[in-house]
C-alpha cells in the first residue's frame, strides 16, 4: 500500500484480506483511508465503465439542450437518440459506489484505531467520520437523483468475494439517510484545514452547508434551503470573483479561488479526463441552442461587452464551439494535454446565491429573489436581452427566469439536467412542460415525436440499473420504465 504526504490526494487500494489485521493501527493509516475516500473521485475505477469525473459531466449534460455529440461514441450517441437501454455504460453505478464503500470502510474501521494509536484523539475521529459521511451522502445524492431509487449500502464490503446482496430502497428512503448523514457531519465538521486546496477539496461544514442546501431544494423545503445557503453567506469567507481580466483564469484555470467551496482537486500528477473527453476526442460541443438562447449576440452592442460566461468562457466559437471551460488557459490559449488538470467545481458561491434565490421565489420572495439573481447577473455583465426583471411578477415567470439563468452561470458544469429535473418534478411534475422543452430543443429531427412521447412518461427521467447489476443482485429489480 502506496502512503505519501499528507497534503496529497493520493489513490488507496486496500488489498484483500489486510483491511482490518495489518492496516488499521495508527491514525496516519486513518487519514490516508480518509484521503483514499477523495482520491476515488479523481479517477481510477476498477473494471470497466465510467470515472466519478467523467459521470459528473455526463449525467448532467448528455440529456439536455446545452451539448450535443460531436464524434460518434456509440454509449451517447444511444442517449442522444432518445434510445437509453440497460446495456450503456453510462449507467454504471460502480464508481460511485466504490467512494461509498471507501467512506463506509472508514466508518466501520476508524474507531479501533484508538485501541490501538492513544495520539488518535476523539475529535480527529468525529472529524474524519463527518468527512465521510458527508461525502458519501453527496454520492447518494447523485446516485438518488440519477436512478431514482438505488441500493442503500451503510456497511463496507471488505472481502471481494462478499456478495453485493441488497434491494432498492424508496427515493424517499434514501434522501432521508442523506439528510441524516449531513446533519451528523455538520456537527463536528471544520471550518478550515489552515491551507486553501484542503479547504477546497475537502469537506468543510461549508461545504456540508452547499450539499444540504441543494438537497433541500431537491426535497422542496424551502426554509431549511435557505438557512443552510445563509450559514455560508453570513460567514464572510466567499463571493463572487471580480469580473476582470483575469476572472475566467482565477475561477476555472488555476481553482481554489474565493468563489470554490467544493472542487475536484486534480493537478499535473493527476489530470483530469476532461482534455481527451472535450478536446483530443471532442464526443461533445457546445449545442447552437446553448449559444443562441442563452448567450444571444447583440448587435448593437461591442463583442468585449459581450456576457463575460459566453465565448471564451463556456464554449469557444472559433474553435466549433468547444467547451471550454475545462480545456482553456484563458480566454484564447489552449491547454496542452499535460495542463489538463482544471479542477472540477461541485459548489461554488454563485450556486448558493442562485440555490436562496430559487427556494426564495418558491415562497413568494420574488423581490428578494430578483435581487440575489441580479448580483449574479452583474458579475457576469449578462446582456440586457436576456434580462426579465421588468417582466417577472409572479412565480411561474420568475422559476423560468432563475433556471435560465443558472443554464447561463453553470454551463458544462454537470447541472443542467438536475436544475430542470427539479424545476420539472415540483408539485408533482406541475412543470413538465420545462423538461419536454428542454429535450425537445436537442432531439434530432427524426426522433422528436418518439423523445417527447418517452419523456412524458416521468418514470423515463431516470436511468436503467445496468444489466450485469441485476445478475450480480438478485435482490434488485430494473427500473420500472426499462422493464424486468
Amino acid at each position: 500500500m502506496l502512503i505519501t504526504g499528507c497534503d496529497e490526494w493520493l489513490y488507496l487500494e486496500p488489498e484483500n484480506g489486510i483491511i482490518r489485521q495489518e492496516y488499521w493501527k495508527s491514525k496516519e493509516d486513518v487519514h490516508a483511508a480518509v484521503m483514499g475516500c477523495y482520491a476515488s473521485l479523481l479517477g481510477n475505477a476498477q473494471g470497466s465503465g465510467y470515472n466519478v469525473p467523467e459521470l459528473l459531466f455526463i449525467w448532467g449534460e448528455i440529456r439536455t439542450d446545452m451539448v450535443v455529440p460531436h464524434r460518434l461514441r456509440s454509449d451517447y450517441l444511444y442517449i442522444y437518440n432518445g434510445d437509453i437501454l440497460p446495456d450503456n455504460n453510462v449507467c454504471r453505478w460502480n464508481a460511485f459506489y466504490r467512494t461509498i464503500n471507501y467512506c463506509n470502510t472508514v466508518l466501520e474501521f476508524a474507531g479501533s484505531v484508538q485501541e490501538v494509536d492513544p495520539s488518535f484523539t476523539t475529535e480527529a475521529l468525529n472529524q474524519y467520520e463527518s468527512e465521510v459521511r458527508a461525502l458519501r451522502a453527496l454520492m447518494y445524492f447523485y446516485l438518488v437523483r440519477t436512478f431514482g431509487e438505488v441500493p442503500l449500502k451503510l456497511e463496507a464490503t471488505t472481502n471481494d468475494n462478499e456478495k453485493f446482496v441488497i434491494p432498492k430502497s424508496s427515493a424517499p428512503a434514501v434522501l432521508k439517510q442523506i439528510k441524516s448523514d449531513l446533519s451528523n457531519a455538520e456537527k463536528n465538521a471544520v471550518m478550515t484545514y489552515g491551507d486553501i486546496a484542503s479547504d477546497k477539496g475537502r469537506i468543510t461544514k461549508y461545504t456540508i452547508n452547499a450539499i444540504q442546501a441543494d438537497v433541500f431544494l431537491w426535497c422542496q423545503q424551502y426554509d431549511s434551503s435557505i438557512l443552510a445557503c445563509n450559514k455560508i453567506i453570513n460567514s464572510g469567507l466567499f463571493g463572487l470573483v471580480e469580473n476582470d481580466d483575469f476572472w475566467f483564469s482565477t475561477l476555472y484555470a488555476d481553482g481554489n479561488s474565493s468563489e470554490g467551496i467544493f472542487e475536484l482537486q486534480f493537478s499535473s500528477e493527476i489530470l483530469n479526463p476532461y482534455y481527451g473527453m472535450l478536446k483530443v476526442n471532442k464526443y461533445f460541443k457546445a449545442s447552437a441552442v446553448a449559444v443562441e438562447e442563452f448567450f444571444p449576440a447583440d448587435a448593437t452592442l461591442p463583442p468585449d461587452s459581450a456576457d463575460i460566461r459566453g465565448d471564451g468562457a463556456s464554449f469557444k466559437v472559433s474553435d466549433n464551439y468547444t467547451i471550454w471551460k475545462y480545456v482553456g488557459k484563458d480566454k484564447v490559449t489552449f491547454r496542452t494535454a499535460y495542463e489538463s488538470y482544471a479542477h472540477f467545481i461541485v459548489y461554488r458561491y454563485a450556486e448558493i446565491l442562485l440555490i436562496k434565490a430559487e427556494a426564495m421565489a418558491q415562497l413568494g420572495m420574488i423581490d428578494e429573489a430578483l435581487k440575489l439573481v441580479k448580483t449574479v447577473r452583474r458579475r457576469a455583465n449578462a446582456s440586457k436581452i436576456t434580462s426579465m426583471e421588468g417582466e417577472v411578477s409572479d412565480v411561474r415567470s420568475l422559476t423560468e427566469y432563475i433556471l435560465a439563468e443558472r443554464a447561463r452561470e453553470f454551463a458544462f458544469e454537470g447541472k443542467r439536467w438536475y436544475d430542470v429535473l427539479r424545476n420539472a418534478r415540483r408539485n408533482n411534475y406541475e412543470r413538465l412542460d420545462l423538461l419536454i422543452e428542454m429535450v425537445m430543443r436537442s432531439a434530432p429531427a427524426d426522433r422528436q415525436l418518439t423523445i417527447k412521447n418517452k419523456y412524458l412518461d416521468t418514470l423515463s427521467h431516470y436511468m436503467p440499473i445496468y444489466y450485469t447489476e441485476l445478475q450480480a443482485n438478485p435482490a434488485l429489480k430494473q427500473n420500472e420504465f426499462y422493464g424486468e
